[in-house]
């Protein structure tokens, strides 16, 4: 199995059934939810509306703008105005989690996490190995500092890291390591 066939059958348990079937999937961790529980912040946590943002956010940003060199999505089709957020970062500050988990439109944050994914899945398809092999280069993180994903310092520490390790880490294992949150909370505000 060549390393883009491996990415992908992973990426796919990490995203819902609707941007790839496959064996196991994340949907289980949606299942039976209400609209409440997904905003809901128990004890001060990041809701698991926000967690879905912040997965989407990195792996739109980070994935498109560095590992494949392209736009982010969220710049195309108004997402912006359809997730009704007033932020494009990745959110990773506690500032803003409450105003975003109730704000945010879930069906369009559903809406834009699975475009997220099948749009990662269409550019490692596309992803020639000389690309692949490649490491990062300063236009590629210039391009995530410009539109508002990166801080500046990660055009000192970046630049000429393995594009595939950047890949994994920003398109599944950041995502795995979320995944287990959303678990965790999912048993907190189930409880509640």
């Amino acid at each position: 199995m060549n390393p883009a066939d491996h990415f992908l059958r992973e990426h796919a348990s990490v995203h819902r059934r609707t941007v790839e079937r496959s064996d196991f999937n994340m949907d289980y961790l949606l299942e039976g939810l209400t609209e409440r529980q997904l905003r809901l912040q128990p004890h001060g946590m990041n809701s698991l509306a926000w967690i879905f943002w912040h997965i989407a956010r990195t792996e739109d940003g980070f994935v498109s703008c560095i590992v494949l060199g392209r736009d982010q999505l969220f710049d195309r089709d108004d997402w912006k105005e359809r997730l009704r957020v007033s932020t494009r970062g990745v959110s990773t500050g506690k500032g803003g989690v409450p105003e975003l988990s109730e704000a945010i439109d879930l069906e369009a944050l559903w809406a834009y996490r699975d475009a997220v994914g099948r749009r990662t899945r269409e550019g490692v398809r596309t992803l020639g190995q000389e690309k692949w092999d490649a490491p990062i280069d300063v236009a590629d993180v210039r391009k995530a500092v410009s539109v508002g994903v990166a801080s500046a310092d990660f055009e000192k520490w970046l630049p000429s890291k393995p594009r595939e390790s950047a890949l994994y880490w920003w398109g599944l294992h950041h995502t795995l390591m979320h995944l287990g949150q959303v678990g965790m909370l999912r048993g907190v505000v189930s409880a509640g």
